[in-house]
């Protein structure tokens, strides 16, 4: 069969092509949402907090240059006086960066979400291949992003022309003004320029986002072939997990006839339906149902139950409710935990009957031995 082309992809991703795309870290990421958000970020800091952490680089200048030629030559309060001086900028600027960091971090898993792919870490020497690297340039991807880095460059060319036209009389006067004053002007002026920057990102961002998730819905996008070979896959798993699970419950049928012997009471239908439960206090938390069956199976165990004297009741609503609900090997449900124990309650008074010789209690007219409501099978 021939290759087909990219053309011939009409189809949209099916789940497992998503997921497996997941898997091998092919996600949408847009990096232009990263920049726009930390710019933002930073201008509205310098906005708010501009003028504290101005104050606190002043109030740290101020108290090294009166640290005392004393205190330095004291090991002991040279590490306090360190820390009183450089303490008030570490704080501020430590609050900075991890604020940029959660934001970056925050911004860039906006899109795509969070992807954990080992597999990425492995190396692929397709990436560094000049031959493939000529290629994904002249593709329709890489003149997008050749188109979309022009854009960049011209919108962020533009919004710095306008803030260097705009703050370059001020940037002038200010060796005329003192440390302070030219301090908190630069502040304000990087905070405006920031925020012009981050809004002119914005504007890209806008475009590309949308962008990158129609790029990357593209790039999963299959054939019709691709997706026949893909769901005639689910099919041969899917038949094979079926064939799987018919020779687990032939082979538990198997076992569960060695288990009958062991059993304290078989409930029954009385005909159609037999189902085998067993009860040790101190190590169950509920009677186990250890074997069950319809039919012939159901026959069998009423066989297997008189050869070894297990006892047999007839309650059909629970031999029922038992068969339909209760898989095999598994604990009784809460739900008929009431009626199985008035059953297990009546055995046992049953075998103290006939340890002592004593006639066999009567069983109960009314309907101890019924299942609620929810378990009923018609």
């Amino acid at each position: 069969m021939s290759d087909t082309s990219s053309e011939d992809k009409t189809e949209r991703a099916s789940p497992r092509r998503i997921e497996k795309a997941r898997e091998e870290g092919n996600i949408a990421r847009s990096q232009g949402l990263s920049g726009a958000a930390i710019m933002l970020t930073a201008a509205l800091f310098f906005m708010m907090g501009g003028r504290s952490m101005i104050g606190a680089m002043e109030r740290s200048l101020r108290a090294g240059l009166r640290l005392d030629a004393d205190v330095m030559r004291d090991p002991a309060r040279m590490i306090t006086a360190i820390w009183q001086v450089m303490g008030p900028p570490f704080a501020a600027t430590g609050t900075f960066i991890l604020l940029l960091l959660v934001v970056g971090v925050a911004s860039n898993l906006a899109v795509g979400g969070w992807v954990f792919a080992p597999r990425l870490l492995s190396p692929d020497f397709q990436r560094i291949s000049p031959l493939a690297g000529l290629k994904r340039l002249f593709s329709h991807e890489g003149l997008a992003e050749i188109l979309k880095s022009l854009a960049k460059v011209i919108v962020i060319g533009g919004a710095a022309y306008f803030v260097l036209r705009q703050s370059l009389p001020a940037l002038v006067d200010l060796g005329r003004e003192s440390w302070i004053a030219a301090s908190v002007n630069i502040a304000d002026h990087a905070t405006w320029a920031l925020l012009i920057f981050a809004g002119a990102l914005a504007c890209v961002v806008a475009l590309e986002v949308p962008y990158q998730l129609w790029s990357h819905r593209g790039r999963l996008r299959m054939t019709r072939q691709e997706l026949r070979d893909e769901m005639r896959d689910l099919e041969v798993s899917a038949h094979t997990k079926r064939r799987l699970r018919a020779l687990r419950n032939r082979f538990a049928r198997g076992r569960m006839m060695t288990e009958v012997p062991r059993a304290d009471v078989v409930i029954t239908n009385p005909e159609h339906y037999a189902a085998a439960l067993r009860y040790q206090e101190g190590t169950m938390r509920a009677p186990r149902l250890v074997a069950k069956g319809g039919g012939l199976v159901a026959l069998r165990i009423r066989e297997l139950a008189m050869e070894h004297h297990i006892p047999i009741l007839e309650a059909p609503p629970l031999a029922r409710a038992i068969y339909k609900y209760v898989d095999l090997d598994t604990e009784i449900p809460a739900g008929l935990y009431q009626a199985v124990a008035e059953v297990l309650a009546y055995i046992y008074r049953l075998r103290l009957a006939r340890d002592s010789g004593s006639p066999a209690p009567t069983l109960p007219g009314d309907l101890r031995f019924e299942p609620p409501e929810e378990f009923r099978v018609d």
